[in-house]
């Protein structure tokens, strides 16, 4: 999976937000959907366990949604802040993505921490 590349990062030690800037040539808006490109929803949560791995330093098996809310479609061009914390008491990463009109998903994946 192709990550884009953040504009700005903000961590601290279970928690980090990333700013990313989309583009309608972006692969991650390729095939979906001819004439209006859409973020699936798929993308965003492979996008919350990879930049977990990449920020926390932690590799993670994914064990299934706790929770998820898409509320507004993400389309390109688009700035979107990403804010993933992670909860190992839980097993749990919670994720919220905003766009400047407001929270566009959120959830909870339930993981594993693999070594």
């Amino acid at each position: 999976m192709q990550l884009p590349e953040p504009i700005a990062v903000q961590q601290r030690a279970d928690e980090f937000i990333l700013t990313l800037e989309l583009q309608p040539h972006e692969p991650c808006f390729a095939g979906h959907f001819e004439g209006l490109p859409v973020l699936a929803g798929v993308i965003q949560v492979g996008w919350v366990i990879a930049y977990a791995e990449r920020f926390l330093q932690q590799r993670f098996e994914f064990l299934g949604l706790a929770s998820n809310k898409f509320l507004q479609l993400v389309r390109p061009p688009v700035s979107l802040q990403l804010t993933v914390q992670y909860q190992p008491e839980h097993k749990r990463l919670k994720f919220v993505y905003r766009m400047p009109n407001g929270v566009c998903s959120r959830g909870a994946i339930n993981v594993q921490e693999m070594s």
